[in-house]
């Protein structure tokens, strides 16, 4: 999904005009950045400059963004913050996961001597009718009633915030704090929506499709208050604690308007999109190291319901929390274990598949694996098949399963995988994420269920390279990730990997038949692929053009999948080095650029760096590693595109978190850790020299492989010693284990259950059996320094030049420093 993708998506729920590129990616001001003072040293390192999270339930039908200025952010409206006597909009740029990696915000700020700490997260209510009891005065004042029998409980999603305000001083001092909800943020692009936020509300007109709850701003809705909520149209949109000061309709009053509305009266506010309404302020005298704490609570979707209000007024913060917490920590013990001596790259992998899960739907039966809840609550076969995959290699096959249930929705009559008009990758995609499946888990009751689709989709793929005048994948001209009309490179990858796969899982199912002839169609299709792709790379100097008619133009995306997901050329081909190379030089800051290097892209170059970990090459790797985690916030969010290079790190609308980063991050830490390639696994390919050293350990547990559970700990007792101890539980034995010798140290000697093991090209190649692999090396003396502290600190380093720069040069050196 690249740009064309997102303005179909705004498009699709936007009653305007034309939509230009502009619109979404405003192209910055010549040398234009962000002041290098935003980040501060004793904050962890964040690297957007106007960052956007979400606070969510799994495979619920929406979530909240946390906007750059820290207010939550539903379809009906925004939930601000304002604090100190003047009552300033908060805006605090800098957040954190709660233990690093559970999806529960917190941030905090000083002001007038009082810091501010806020925890947020989102929690689907559970009570039973039973427990439900009204003690509201809303709607029905005075009633204490328990639920109707056969009353349904609504289950609603609420987001729980809470504001402690501490004296940090060393004499009395008021906190003074207020909320107040709003439509929307500011805007200075044009789009129906403020700035880094989506467009809501938006029906989806299939399974699948844009879709956001809300609804349109109205001029004429009707507030009031009662003692514990705001309402609006007899709806409640936020709860506030008992103890305020005050309660006010508007911020501040009309001052020609000398009697002020009675606020438990529904009045007409005749606001504007982004003025603040329902304010409650609260007022709080606070000795030395005094705290106070207050616990608001936001609905996703406001509601009228008495015992949905009953069920949310009842629920205790603290309550709420536990669960939650608990929640995401039983799914993280699932999956595959990791443990390295460094926090971030730990953090971001488990952090990552919560904002996978909390992107899913779950509607009717379907469980719908979107991008985000944000601008890409959509789904993308192209996305899916990643994040499916993320999945399935890191121990979660049932909502791998899950997921793949639905691609069966898109595939059309005639056979063919589409879920975007024209996007043939789609093909591929969903054969691979099928074949995939199977290959890692062997469910023969998915196969027998998923092998007739492949069969009609090969149907499909016969008759259209038939048709086809090169006899490949059709061409399309879709202008979206490769943004060229003609016969793309990597839809031919992706096509023959699922083939591949497929005929392994047909023959390993007994399905001779479906496997002879899905090898004849892929003998027929490979050469005719490569009669093209290798007339294309003779003419492009061995680099593999993103299209293969001859045209110029087109960008570097598909092109980068000759050895990942799966090997259609050797990692060591010349036409993979030079590729390499060739999408190496456009890198900026260390990552990927698109657009003939006008953007940023936070997750094109993990196929590189997946296909460097594959050769060998550990050092580039490495650096794109970090480089990746250095382009992430502090709530370990990657992004899509739409930054420029060195300059004002703000995606603009093209928010974070992003899946199918998270899902390709996942990946990545997998592959560096424990891969397959054929018959041979291969553990700790590519490690860090801050991971070795005495007393650290890198430790791996339930990791699926095609073998089954792999398991190791690399203990390192002194600074020269290193013990790998295996711990695998195969239920299909490689028939060999490959350990990579960090590239950085020298070996001097090798034992393998006692008996000594010789290292060749860089690798020790033991048994299955092997149980123990003690190692002695000397690390390197001319050995990098490579960390996630050490890249963030060149990043700041390398930025903060340019920008003294760009502020005392000429107009010439600033133009210069953009490139």
């Amino acid at each position: 999904m690249s740009v064309r993708a997102l303005l179909l998506l705004i498009k699709s729920s936007v009653p305007c005009g034309v939509l230009v590129i502009a619109l979404l990616c405003p192209a910055l001001l010549p040398g234009q950045m962000v002041s290098p003072s935003i980040d501060r040293p004793d904050e962890p390192f964040s690297y957007f400059a106007k960052p956007t999270d979400e606070i969510g339930v799994m495979d619920a039908e929406g979530a909240a963004e946390i906007t750059p200025e820290g207010y939550l952010r539903n379809g009906y409206g925004e939930l601000m913050f304002f604090a100190g006597p003047q009552m300033q909009p908060t805006s605090v740029r800098v957040r954190t996961l709660e233990n690093g990696r559970l999806p529960i915000i917190h941030y905090e700020f000083e002001q007038d001597g009082i810091l501010y700490r806020f925890t947020m997260f989102a929690a689907r209510l559970a009570r039973n009718p039973g427990e439900l009891h009204l003690k509201t005065s809303f709607p029905y004042p005075g009633t204490i009633q328990s639920p109707p029998p056969g009353y349904k409980v609504a289950n609603p999603i609420v987001d729980f915030i809470r504001v402690e305000m501490k004296n940090t001083g060393t004499q009395a001092n008021r906190a003074i704090f207020a909320t107040g909800m709003r439509y929307d943020g500011p805007n200075t692009t044009g789009q129906p929506h403020g700035d880094n936020r989506y467009t809501r509300p938006a029906q989806g007109q299939f399974p699948g499709d844009y879709r956001q709850i809300g609804e349109l701003f109205n001029s004429n809705w009707m507030s009031s208050f009662d003692d514990a909520h705001f309402i609006r149209n007899n709806r409640i949109l936020y709860c506030f604690p008992a103890g305020y000061a005050v309660r006010h309709l508007l911020l501040r009053e009309d001052s020609l308007n000398i009697q002020a509305p009675e606020v438990e009266r529904p009045t007409q506010l005749h606001t504007t999109e982004t003025t603040p309404t329902g304010i409650v302020v609260y007022s709080r005298l606070l000795q030395p190291g005094e705290s106070r704490t207050l616990d608001f609570k936001m609905p996703l979707i406001p509601t009228a319901d008495p015992f949905s209000i009953a069920d949310i007024d009842q629920t205790d913060f603290d309550e709420a929390h536990a669960q939650v917490a608990a929640f995401w920590n039983g799914i993280f013990a699932q999956g595959m274990q990791i443990e390295l001596p460094e926090t971030k790259p730990v953090d971001t992998f488990y952090a990552s598949l919560a904002w996978d899960l909390i992107a899913r739907d779950h509607i009717g039966d379907d469980y719908i694996q979107n991008v985000n809840k944000l601008h890409y609550h959509a789904f993308f076969l192209r996305d899916g098949a990643d994040i499916v995959h993320s999945y399935d290699v890191t121990g979660y096959p049932l909502f791998a399963k899950q997921d793949l249930e639905f691609f069966a929705k898109k595939q059309l009559p005639d056979g063919n995988f589409l879920s975007q008009e024209q996007q043939y990758d789609g093909w591929g995609e969903a054969v691979w994420a099928y074949a995939q499946h199977y290959r890692i888990t062997h469910d023969r009751q998915f196969a027998a269920w998923a092998l007739p689709q492949i069969a009609r989709a090969v149907d499909w793929l016969k008759k259209a390279r038939a048709a086809d005048p090169l006899h490949i994948m059709p061409a399309s001209n879709v202008r979206d990730n490769e943004y060229v009309s003609g016969h793309l490179t990597g839809y031919n990858f992706l096509a023959l990997d699922g083939l591949r796969v497929a005929i392994q899982m047909a023959k390993e199912t007994g399905h001779a038949d479906l496997a002879q002839n899905w090898q004849t169609e892929y003998e027929d299709y490979h050469q005719a692929f490569f009669k093209v792709l290798d007339a294309q790379c003779a003419a492009h100097d061995g680099y593999i053009p993103p299209a293969l008619d001859g045209q110029q133009g087109g960008y570097d995306w598909g092109n980068l999948l000759s050895v990942v997901p799966e090997p259609t050329l050797d990692a060591h081909d010349p036409r993979v080095t030079a590729t390499l190379k060739a999408t190496q030089a456009k890198y900026a800051e260390g990552i990927m650029t698109y657009a003939d290097g006008k953007f940023l892209h936070d997750y094109l170059g993990f196929k590189n760096t997946m296909t460097e970990t594959i050769r060998g090459d550990q050092e580039q790797a490495l650096h794109e590693f970090y480089a990746e985690l250095v382009h992430t916030s502090s709530t370990q969010a990657g992004f899509e595109f739409n930054i420029r290079p060195w300059g004002d790190r703000d995606f603009g609308n093209n928010l974070a978190p992003h899946g199918w980063f998270a899902a390709e991050y996942r990946t990545l830490l997998r592959t560096m850790l424990v891969r397959e390639d054929g018959d041979t696994l291969h553990l700790l390919s590519v490690i860090s020299p801050d991971w070795i050293g005495a007393g650290k350990t890198i430790a791996v547990r339930q990791a699926p492989t095609n073998f089954g559970t792999a398991a190791f700990t690399l203990e390192q007792p002194s600074a020269g010693q290193a013990i790998l101890h295996l711990s695998p539980d195969f239920t299909a034995p490689p028939q060999q284990i490959v350990v990579h010798l960090p590239w950085f140290v020298e070996l001097k000697s090798a034992t393998a259950d006692g008996k000594p093991a010789n290292a060749h090209k860089g690798a020790l190649t033991v048994a299955p059996s092997i149980r123990t692999i003690e190692m002695r090396w000397t690390v390197k003396p001319d050995a990098p320094g490579l960390s996630y502290d050490r890249a963030v600190a060149d990043y700041k380093a390398e930025y903060a030049r340019r920008y003294r720069l760009l502020m005392h040069t000429a107009p010439g050196a600033q133009n210069a420093n953009q490139k």
